[in-house]
């Protein structure tokens, strides 16, 4: 959403907003020519970084803040970034990803589910808003979604886990994660040394995954993965609340 909230000297409008979609559409206007066609420039570049900004312009050629045209007005227009969720995406329906998908729901994620087996997708098993995609291949809905930075993926196909990853590593997903055993991870690092697969794809891979609290059930192992992403997205370092101190000499409370 661009909003004018100033103007000085001779601009088209004084006042006005406008909304920028993600494919550069536009519902409304702020006054058209040169500062409009500008404003929707930053205005993708902030829905790319999903990060407000203000922006300055003056109606002029030269000079700082010049848009190219001849009025000699001056605007300023704020744009917020509105409607942009992180992804989770889940290769595989079974049971820990239909675990994860009901967890997930109130956190605001766009959630996605794909599987070649289009029983794993059938209702109740995951919960409204859920995104499903029956394939043909993991590889071929892989390229269709088109996971980019603000995506957080978990795979759990058992048998097709490698064809899956070797799908996925060149994608710059926020999180890759592998539900899998360490010895089965080490098989698949193997291969892509093999096959010279640069490390820094593969070494961006968590497997396996979640933090450590001793889960063994879907649900619990979901609550453990969810908490590592969880982790990741917001920034912090997850240690127990209790044990976080405010000042060199604060000392934790242990009960």
């Amino acid at each position: 959403m661009a909003q004018i909230i100033e103007s000085r000297g001779s601009t088209p409008r004084h006042s006005g907003q406008m909304l920028i979609l993600n494919d550069g559409a536009v519902i409304g206007s702020i006054g058209g020519g040169m500062m409009e066609r500008r404003v929707i420039e930053e205005a993708l570049q902030a829905i790319e970084q999903r990060q407000d900004r203000m922006f300055n312009g003056r109606m002029t050629r030269d000079g700082h803040n010049a848009v190219g045209s001849d009025c000699g007005g001056a605007m300023s227009v704020f744009i917020s970034v509105h409607g942009l969720r992180p992804r989770l995406l889940l290769l595989g329906g079974g049971h820990v990803n239909q675990a994860i998908a009901y967890a997930a729901a109130p956190l605001e994620f766009a959630i996605s589910v794909v599987d070649v087996y289009a029983p794993n997708l059938e209702a109740p098993r995951f919960p409204t808003g859920v995104d499903l995609f029956h394939a043909a291949h993991y590889a071929e809905a892989i390229k269709q979604l088109n996971p980019d930075e603000h995506c957080y993926v978990i795979i759990a196909t058992n048998s097709q886990d490698r064809e899956v990853l070797d799908a996925l590593l060149p994608y710059p997903v926020k999180y890759l994660g592998l539900l899998a055993s360490r010895r089965k991870v080490q098989t698949f690092v193997r291969h892509w040394q093999q096959q010279g697969v640069p490390e820094e794809q593969w070494l961006r891979l968590r497997a396996p995954i979640g933090l450590d609290i001793g889960a063994e059930t879907p649900a619990e192992i979901a609550v453990s993965v969810l908490a590592e992403i969880l982790q990741l997205k917001n920034g912090a370092d997850g240690q127990a609340m209790n044990q976080i101190t405010t000042s060199p000499s604060a000392k934790p409370i242990t009960a």
